[in-house]
């Protein structure tokens, strides 16, 4: 094969393994592995697959007689494949909205009340404003606490967040959050406004809500949440602003 001929197999390959599964492709492989011969005959069997999709390997098959060319070329689009997949940013959207109104869309409420239950070792929240109001993600937070996980609050600090805070967290409690707020102020304007969740460095959620009855249940509120890399990037981004006295814990709550 000419260049242009690779070129148009190997993209002919990826497109391929796009549409399959994972563990279709990989039979495929370990049937090569095996030196079995693979045609129109025995590849929906040792495949597990059937249709179109089906067809589109016959014909690769059948057009290519070079099998080892193919097999190199599948090998190295799933590794590729997986490599990507593990160093993309998947991203969706969450909202609180009108009840009546129906959608897809995963809503606020329990979109982080799943992100609490999934955690394993930290939970990094910066909000503007934290109330009882939210009581089944306060119930969860405090459930992550006896779970031993580990949560840093960083909010805006003004006399309503501290006290709604006590509440959130009770004082006979063992195991408490670590508060934050900022040291000093940027102007007479200046407010922690930020609004994020980050999970374990694998997932965040990023949106308008406050942690209130209003923002996570009653209000129009948009954000996104994003399984990936970037959730790290946030989390040592908040880490280094503590780090470096931006945010200053509050040794009295």
């Amino acid at each position: 094969m000419n260049v242009e001929e690779t070129q148009a197999l190997a993209r002919e390959i990826l497109e391929i393994i796009q549409e399959l599964p994972d563990s279709a492709i990989e039979k495929m492989l370990s049937a090569w592995g095996r030196d079995e011969k693979l045609d129109r005959y025995n590849i929906e069997e040792i495949m597990g697959i059937s249709g179109q999709k089906l067809g589109r390997i016959i014909t690769l098959l059948e057009e290519q007689k070079e099998h080892v060319t193919i097999n190199a070329m599948f090998a190295a689009g799933l590794v590729a494949k997986s490599r990507y997949e593990k160093e993309s940013d998947e991203v969706e959207i969450v909202w609180t909205g009108p009840q009546k109104i129906g959608t897809d869309v995963r809503r606020t409420e329990p979109t982080i009340n799943q992100l609490l239950r999934s955690a394993k070792k930290k939970v990094t929240i910066i909000d503007y404003r934290i109330t009882v109001g939210a009581e089944e993600i306060i119930e969860q937070l405090n459930s992550c606490l006896d779970d031993g996980v580990e949560i840093d609050l960083i909010v805006d600090d003004d006399r309503k967040n501290r006290k709604h805070i006590r509440k959130c967290f009770s004082e006979i409690n063992t195991v408490r959050p670590r508060i934050f707020y900022r040291e000093g102020e940027e102007s007479e304007m200046y407010k922690v406004h930020a609004k994020v969740i980050v999970i374990d460095d694998t997932e965040m959620l990023i949106g308008s809500a406050n942690l209130t009855h209003h923002g996570t249940e009653v209000n129009f509120e948009l954000g996104v949440l994003i399984h990936g890399p970037i959730a790290k990037e946030m989390r040592n981004l908040l880490e280094k602003m503590i780090e470096d006295k931006y945010f200053v814990e509050d040794k009295n709550e």
